[in-house]
C-alpha cells in the first residue's frame, strides 16, 4: 500500500504541471487546429478546368491526381 500511495503522490506532482502547461498554452485547441490544418481533401473540379494545372499536374493526366 505504502508504494501505491508513493506513485499516486509522485504522479500527482508530475501531473499537475503538465496539466497546467497543457491548460496555459490551450494544447488542445492547437492540436485540433493543426490536425484540420494538415487534413487534406480531395478536390473536384469541374470539367471544363480539366485541363488546369494545379501543384504542377494536370487533373486529366494518369497518375495521382490533385
Amino acid at each position: 500500500m505504502n508504494t501505491f500511495i508513493n506513485f499516486f503522490i509522485w504522479g500527482l506532482i508530475i501531473a499537475a504541471p503538465l496539466w497546467w502547461l497543457w491548460w496555459r498554452f490551450r494544447l488542445g485547441y492547437w492540436l485540433a487546429r493543426s490536425r484540420s490544418l494538415f487534413r487534406r481533401r480531395a478536390v473536384q473540379l469541374p470539367s471544363q478546368l480539366e485541363g488546369l494545372v494545379i501543384r504542377g499536374k494536370r487533373v486529366g493526366s494518369p497518375g495521382r491526381k490533385a
